[in-house]
């Protein structure tokens, strides 16, 4: 797949991830499980917002698909887990939580300041998967043809030289095996 695409459990946990969405975004094994979370690093972490130009838009979609995910399920104890930290830890969150936005699939644009290839915009949507509730797929793309679509292949480049030589490894995979 020459995008990069991640699997988001309904709480928008990081299930899965293929090498491009790594290269994009970090590898989500190096984080403890409970920290692979889309809006844990949107609001924990001060890289993602450096590496997003686009963050506030992002992060208003996607505090309201976990909306969406709560709305279904609000005694649920991840997600009651993660709004708690979240609220506690992050006046951002707490701003956007308090707009009561609820979004089942959304998309948009961002802006990536990535350290490789430098600026790529990229359109994201969101896919359900099978299940209910169900996962859905995340896919990054760039208009064919454009600066951006080149900065992408760069990056994709770039991170198969790297991870040719780190040997080989499943996407969603820990390092110590299980998946993630």
């Amino acid at each position: 797949m020459n995008t990069p695409a991640l699997v988001l459990g309904r709480h928008l946990d990081v299930v899965a991830w293929n090498p491009l969405a790594e290269a994009l975004l970090g590898d989500p094994a190096s984080r403890p499980p409970t920290e692979r979370n889309m809006l844990a690093v949107l609001f924990r972490d001060p890289e993602a917002r450096m590496l997003c130009q686009g963050w506030e838009s992002m992060a208003r979609q996607y505090v309201a698909m976990l909306r969406a995910a709560v709305a279904d399920d609000p005694d649920h104890p991840r997600a009651t887990a993660l709004v708690g930290e979240l609220i506690i830890h992050s006046a951002d969150f707490r701003r956007l939580w308090a707009r009561h936005d609820v979004r089942e699939n959304v998309h948009g644009t961002t802006l990536f300041q990535h350290p490789e290839v430098g600026g790529i915009a990229l359109d994201w949507d969101t896919y359900p998967l099978p299940g209910s509730p169900g996962p859905v797929l995340l896919v990054f793309t760039a208009e064919p043809g454009t600066a951006d679509a080149e900065r992408l292949q760069l990056l994709a480049s770039l991170h198969a030289t790297v991870a040719h030589s780190g040997g080989p490894r499943l996407e969603g995979q820990s390092p110590g095996g299980g998946l993630s």
